[in-house]
């Protein structure tokens, strides 16, 4: 009965070809590693943004009444505003409270970068 096996080794052909097709296989796979790698570092930056709203959402929320220390009054729009600069890479802070009946505030907080709004945070609280 003949050996159909060869125990001789592998010829430098089939060594070339392995390689090539491991080639074509991980060089999708670093792509993708890559994207990923991208797809995390936007979402970490979306979470920072987020996280810095709701901080001063509750700020906000916590004092028991507007400190015109920190909030200025607006005439013509009728609302106090705090504005809080260099936070996360160059973004802005704008702060709003909104005087609504029965001693109820809304409160707005942006997130501002290059003059443009990123995120927006909506609430209210009764003074």
């Amino acid at each position: 009965m003949k050996r159909i096996v060869n125990n001789r080794g592998l010829t430098l052909v089939e060594i070339i070809m392995t390689l090539a097709l491991l080639g074509a296989l991980i060089c999708p796979l670093m792509n993708l590693l890559v994207i990923s790698q991208k797809i995390n570092s936007e979402g970490e930056k979306e979470f920072m943004v987020f996280q810095t709203a709701q901080y001063y959402m509750e700020e906000t929320r916590s004092i028991d009444e507007i400190d015109t220390g920190l909030f200025l009054y607006n005439g013509e729009k009728g609302y106090y505003v705090r504005s809080v600069s260099g936070v996360l890479d160059n973004c802005n802070v704008e702060i709003r409270v909104i005087p609504a009946r029965y001693g109820m505030h809304y409160i707005e907080v942006d997130i501002i970068k290059d003059y443009e709004v990123v995120y927006a945070l909506k609430g209210s609280i009764v003074f």
